[in-house]
């Protein structure tokens, strides 16, 4: 590894206000201040007119998040290729089409897992070995996926237009000014070329007649969730890893509204308990170096007498005698260790779901249980009769989507799959014909 490359991490950090931010660190401090301007800026750009960079929202923290481990993977790649983006950029080079190319079959090919903020190394594909490495495991190794390899592409391509507008834009026009839009425009025609048909090549296949868990699995997982269960994987921690099971498969809620979860938000009315799903971003009580967040919109959310019960047996038998979770109204706390008390962590949760999957023998995590939610959620509407139409808005209740979202037909693959191959065979039976002449 170059050793400009070595040490390179995403770190999160709070401001006086306690907002968290995301930067971008190489042996403790910041690597690039442009890389860290352009990840904490607002995104908006004088030279683009879409919609989403007129928006006057902030970009929020998880999404900056996001990009920060797009921009650390493009940081290096382009340092371990030693090109030095922002010199590129301020003299008016910019990049070859060969070190474009370069650069897009790096993003099909490296994964730079970002779990427990653990950082995997990015390596030049100029490495012989590593240019070997990729043929020999062509057909064994998955990409990345369409949508992972085209955000890196478009970070790419706003990083570039960010460093242009900081050196270029709006001076006066002279022959080398002239010289540089004109190389800039270039770039733009062939990295937005690259991703339009990024978006054409999707080559991970989803089964889409493939149950999000099979049935099977999801009556084991059923059972090893319960606290008293003698297949639960857990020594401690049973309760509140039940409950925190339970909410996921029973509501189809994000893990974020699990995390945000409060005290105050259960409305325990006995005909009715529910909870109430909040957007409150940058919520000054939430300490956690990662805060929970919502994407879906704010709405009550139903759920069983006993799931409530549960809940308040929690609250009063575990919550309530930690240290330090009378500092903040947060439901699900850390249970041992120097966390003990502080609002439960998003990798806490992921690894819960993680366990209770190792148990029953299934990759599981926290969004499979939202797609098998929506699966049992078309069965019992269908059940009771309700339309398409009158299905897709109460599923779009549900889920907290806005009314013109297209993700009703994301998590509906399974049952159009079903549905078409309960056509296709009948049609079938009735067509051929029958060879035994019975």
């Amino acid at each position: 590894m170059n050793s400009l490359t070595e040490n390179i991490q995403v770190k999160i950090y709070k401001d006086m206000n306690g907002y968290s931010f995301p930067v971008i660190v190489r042996n403790g401090l910041p690597c690039c201040l442009y890389l860290n301007a352009y990840l904490n800026g607002n995104h908006s750009s004088p030279l683009s007119t879409t919609k989403s960079r007129k928006s006057k929202q902030p970009t929020s923290f998880h999404t900056r998040k996001k990009y920060a481990y797009e921009l650390k993977f493009l940081y290096r790649f382009f340092m371990e290729n030693s090109i030095d983006l922002v010199e590129r950029v301020a003299c008016g080079t910019f990049l070859s089409i060969e070190e474009i190319d370069n650069y897009i079959r790096a993003c099909k090919f490296y994964v730079d897992a970002e779990a427990d903020n653990k950082d995997s190394a990015v390596v030049s594909l100029t490495d012989k070995k590593i240019r070997d490495a990729i043929h020999a495991t062509f057909n064994s190794q998955p990409e990345v996926s369409a949508h992972t390899f085209n955000q890196r592409l478009n970070r790419l391509k706003d990083y570039i237009e960010f460093l242009y507008i900081c050196h270029h834009y709006d001076k006066a026009e002279t022959e080398q000014q002239i010289s540089t839009d004109d190389q800039f425009n270039k770039f733009k025609l062939y990295i937005s070329a690259a991703i339009s048909n990024s978006r054409k090549d999707n080559t991970v296949v989803k089964d889409a007649f493939e149950s999000a868990i099979p049935s099977d699995k999801f009556f084991e997982l059923l059972d090893v969730i319960q606290e008293r269960s003698p297949n639960n994987p857990f020594k401690s921690s049973k309760l509140r890893n039940q409950i925190i099971a339970q909410i996921l498969i029973d509501t189809g809620v994000r893990v974020g509204a699990v995390l945000k979860l409060k005290v105050s938000d259960l409305v325990d009315d006995w005909g009715n308990p529910r909870f109430l799903l909040t957007r409150t971003p940058n919520d000054p009580t939430d300490i956690r170096r990662l805060p929970a967040a919502n994407k879906t919109k704010a709405l009550s959310v139903s759920i069983s007498r006993d799931l409530m019960k549960l809940i308040r047996l929690y609250i009063e038998t575990v919550r309530n005698i930690a240290p330090n979770a009378h500092k903040h109204d947060f439901v699900f706390i850390s249970e041992k260790g120097k966390s003990i008390g502080n609002p439960i962590s998003y990798n806490a949760i992921q690894k819960i779901i993680n366990t209770f999957g190792q148990k029953i023998g299934i990759a599981l995590h926290p969004h499979l249980l939202r797609h098998k939610w929506n699966e049992i959620f078309e069965d019992k509407a269908r059940e009771k009769g309700f339309s398409a139409d009158k299905i897709e808005d109460l599923r779009k209740y549900a889920m907290g989507w806005a009314e013109d979202s297209k993700m009703a037909s994301v998590y509906n693959e399974f049952q159009l799959a079903v549905a078409v191959a309960e056509i296709s065979s009948k049609n079938q039976s009735q067509s051929v014909p029958n060879l035994r002449g019975d």
